[in-house]
């Protein structure tokens, strides 16, 4: 029986059968009711609702016509999510230098850094690793070169000692021992006077720099010379003249002749005065301190 819209009974009963709603649809979008097993209207308003609730939470991108501070608020937003709230913790980097000098606190601050830019941790890390590498390559780099320098002064002055003894005999000798005075107390001299000439001798390579003591070495025997030769035409004396002027007239630090109290005036008012005499009379400054 028709209605008065013209619709028979025969044309309601395909609309009751679920089947006949997929073949009612063309073939792309049956295909997609069959994916996502919409088998009537109601799966399909079901579907739709549970994709509605998924969307609620879901965060938008920035479109391409937003603008830079839109992007900027965007990421300062989500970033949130992961920014570590105490900070972010560091894993060191493997095959480190054994004496590597690790900076905690300017890793501290630049966790700090990190933060403020909403780095990922896993971004952060390699940022630290990358950091902590190329300052390890540098120290490497500069522990190198400190040690072949080392090597290199402690070559020069084996070199110069063994210059020195070839022309002047070996160490306990009068001629070395002479040589080696003349030039402390020329050194001695220049200092008093204001000149102090060790650090240039240093930068010129003729004295190795100074060690953790503060003891330096002759790295070039002309140093030696040149010292001597101003201390036999600036100071009227030569290395050993005037060395008991003001004295008994004997060394008080020789074998033999052993004046306490002399020994003592001269280490305390004359050091350099007594290193010297000490050095003539064949004997160590070391044990005396000087």
């Amino acid at each position: 029986m028709d209605d008065q819209f013209g619709i028979s009974d025969e044309n309601l009963e395909p609309i009751a059968n679920g089947n006949d709603f997929l073949s009612g649809l063309n073939d792309d979008h049956k295909a997609l009711a069959t994916q996502n097993g919409w088998q009537d209207p109601g799966s399909v308003l079901d579907g739709y609702r549970a994709l509605q609730d998924q969307l609620t939470g879901a965060v938008m991108l920035p479109d391409e016509a937003a603008s830079s501070d839109e992007k900027t608020a965007f990421y300062q937003d989500i970033s949130k999510s992961w920014t570590p709230k105490n900070g972010y913790q560091f894993n060191m980097p493997e095959a480190l230098p054994e004496n590597f000098p690790y900076d905690q606190a300017f890793a501290a601050e630049a966790s700090g850094w990190f933060k403020e830019a909403g780095l990922h941790p896993s971004a952060a890390q390699q940022l630290h690793d990358k950091w902590v590498g190329k300052m390890a390559e540098h120290f490497g780099a500069h522990e190198e070169s400190a040690q072949s320098a080392a090597r290199q002064q402690a070559e020069a002055a084996e070199t110069a000692h063994r210059d020195l003894i070839r022309e002047y005999g070996e160490p306990e000798s009068d001629a070395y021992q002479n040589v080696v005075a003349k030039a402390d107390r020329a050194l001695t001299h220049l200092k008093a006077t204001g000149l102090d000439i060790t650090g240039w001798f240093a930068d010129k390579g003729a004295l190795t720099k100074a060690d953790a003591n503060g003891l330096q070495q002759v790295a070039d025997p002309v140093a030696v010379k040149l010292l001597a030769f101003i201390h036999d035409n600036s100071f009227a004396e030569d290395g050993l003249a005037g060395l008991t002027e003001g004295s008994s007239g004997a060394d008080p630090f020789a074998s033999g002749c052993l004046n306490l109290k002399e020994q003592s005036e001269l280490l305390v008012k004359k050091p350099a005065r007594a290193r010297q005499m000490i050095m003539v009379a064949g004997r160590d400054p070391k044990l005396f301190r000087v």
